[in-house]
């Protein structure tokens, strides 16, 4: 299996975004796949929404539940989705993890009732190898 198959079809990546002086933060998170494309999705109020305001560069490796790199860390741009686009990204999160992912979207629609800030989606492009 090669590197990015590996990145795209894990069960949890680790994706690394940056601080303005060029500091690493890495986080796992889940992803699902569309084409070369993962998507992800964060509190709003997340260091990594916040990062990737500032700087769309990012890296993305598969990884364990915990955070443990288990293969080839990959160079990627990672772009802030706009609310209209969280749709898609919960269909595609609930496809790959079923149940667990439909309770995050319905979590997701309590705190928009609640008129608490909703979920912020996160797209990330593999870079051309």
């Amino acid at each position: 299996m090669s590197d990015r198959t590996a990145v795209l079809t894990a069960q949890y990546v680790a994706l690394t975004t940056y601080r303005r002086d060029g500091t690493p933060v890495t986080t796992p998170v889940w992803a699902a796949a569309e084409g070369d494309s993962l998507y992800l999705f964060s509190n709003a109020a997340a260091g990594k929404v916040k990062r990737l305001r500032n700087s769309s560069r990012a890296a993305i490796a598969p990884c364990t539940a915990t955070g443990t790199i288990t293969g080839a860390q990959l160079p990627a741009e990672a772009f802030n989705l706009t609310n209209d686009q969280m749709p898609k990204v919960w269909k595609l999160l609930t496809k790959k993890y079923g149940m667990a992912a439909r309770l995050f979207v319905a979590y997701d629609r309590a705190r928009a009732l609640l008129r608490m800030q909703p979920s912020a989606g996160i797209v990330v492009h593999l870079s051309a190898q």
